[in-house]
């Protein structure tokens, strides 16, 4: 029942919702989509942590106590990997991707679902085609390790076949959103609006 649509609750859910935290159409139907979006937005926001105590700790180390530690830039540069390809899942989750609108705009609500669509199809064979190479490319770099802190190189190469796995996955729910519920479908310009104000 955790992955499965359940009836749309008494209030208008928005197509776009109006602040990070408020669910989208999706994420009001079903726990699970919530849940993966809850869980790209507190590990981006984790990363991001990381990657400002990481450097914060790099400048204190080298200017204040003049002994600089030699893992830090090295593992910030990794978290800001992990915080990119993790990032990018949420923002195609919410449909925040920077898009070019303004044919979208001039045409119809059923032509621009139409181009959304297209779109849509185009992000999931790019996303799918990346995430099986970003996954092979990992495998065969587990050997390598990093310079400073001796990580495996896949752990930071596995990042991007993770991100375009989440691309792919919430491409796969805009496309069914698309398809099923096209009145969900925020119009031309509407992200941009609502992230404007």
């Amino acid at each position: 029942m955790t992955g499965e649509l359940t009836e749309a609750p008494s209030r208008t859910v928005p197509a776009v919702p109006d602040h990070p935290d408020e669910p989208d159409f999706l994420e009001a139907k079903s726990r699970a989509v919530r849940a993966l979006v809850n869980a790209e937005r507190i590990l981006a926001a984790g990363f991001l942590v990381l990657v400002f105590v990481l450097v914060l700790s790099q400048v204190a180390s080298r200017y204040i106590f003049s002994s600089p530690l030699t893992w830090t830039e090295e593992l910030a540069r990794f978290a800001l990997v992990w915080l990119t390809f993790i990032g990018a899942g949420f923002v195609m989750a919410r449909r925040l991707h920077v898009t070019v609108d303004l044919l979208a705009a001039k045409l119809g609500k059923r032509a621009a679902l139409v181009m959304d669509s297209f779109a849509m199809l185009v992000v999931l064979v790019v996303s799918g085609a990346m995430a099986y190479a970003g996954l092979q490319f990992a495998l065969t770099a587990a050997r390598l390790k990093a310079p400073a802190t001796q990580l495996p190189m896949s752990v930071v190469y596995t990042a991007a076949a993770v991100g375009f796995a989440l691309i792919f996955i919430h491409g796969l729910l805009n496309t069914y959103v698309n398809l099923k519920h096209p009145d969900q479908v925020p119009g031309a310009m509407e992200n941009l609006e609502k992230e404007a104000f």
